[in-house]
């Protein structure tokens, strides 16, 4: 068994972090997916096309909050840790600047 150090902390919540802002852009997928088929199966229903207007918003709104999270984490991560390396796409590696 590892020892209890900040590091092991870090890379645990890291990780975590990681697979719920994946299942989370999974959601947004779905929700906005979800209200395009049922704005096309309305069939001029004012009230089934206006539910549906509102899942499409729901669902843009669900991915512009992720990435700007994802960019604030960043942000915050590079003022507190001075770091200067480009933060992954969640589930992938560091890219390190030219």
């Amino acid at each position: 068994m590892s020892p209890f150090t900040i590091e092991n902390v870090i890379v645990v919540l890291t990780a975590s972090m990681n697979r719920i802002i994946v299942f989370l852009v999974l959601v947004a997928t779905v929700v906005f997916l979800w209200g395009i088929v049922s704005y096309i199966s309305a069939g001029g229903d004012e009230t089934k096309t206006e539910s549906a207007r509102h899942l499409i918003v729901y669902g843009i709104l669900g991915f512009v909050v992720m990435i700007a999270m994802w960019g604030f984490v960043a942000i915050i991560i590079d003022f507190i840790f001075n770091t200067q390396t480009i933060p992954s796409i969640p589930s992938g590696s560091i890219v390190n600047p030219i």
